[in-house]
């Protein structure tokens, strides 16, 4: 619950939204209240089914993408994501996390080392299998 009030918005009420309004009608203007709630639902949402990151074996690159979006849609700050991050990663992205968590302190460095440790390993698989099944056809040079 502390850590949910960090993050609370105002809620929606009825009288809020306009007579004769339906879900085809509503707006979200930012500021709103329906705003203020559907972003504190989001967040309720990214804080109870988290977007799991395990390590080695997962595309780094598509979590994370994946990961912005939904922060993005609550508007959270470089140093909320920071904060709340622990509770995405899951076996040996847990344990990268816990030694490296000292010496990361903020958003953009977490990417760029989450990045890094995870993230080369699972491109280079990609590149040499696309390497290896690759043919070259008679009129190809080695260069194309």
């Amino acid at each position: 619950k502390l850590f949910l009030q960090k993050f609370t918005c105002t809620p929606l009420k009825i009288q809020d939204i306009p007579r004769g309004t339906t879900d085809k009608t509503l707006s979200v203007v930012p500021g709103s209240s329906f705003t203020s709630h559907l972003q504190q639902t989001i967040a309720d949402e990214i804080i109870k089914k988290p977007t799991y990151f395990r390590g080695s074996k997962e595309d780094v690159h598509d979590w994370l993408e994946k990961l912005e979006q939904r922060f993005t849609m609550v508007k959270w700050s470089d140093e909320q994501k920071l904060q709340y991050i622990s509770i995405h990663l899951q076996d040996d992205a847990q344990r990268w996390w816990t030694q490296a968590s000292s010496v990361i302190k903020t958003w953009s460095s977490f990417i760029e080392a989450v990045t890094q440790a995870f993230g080369s390993t699972k491109a280079q698989q990609l590149a040499f299998e696309k390497l290896k099944w690759y043919k070259q056809t008679v009129n190809q040079s080695i260069t194309q």
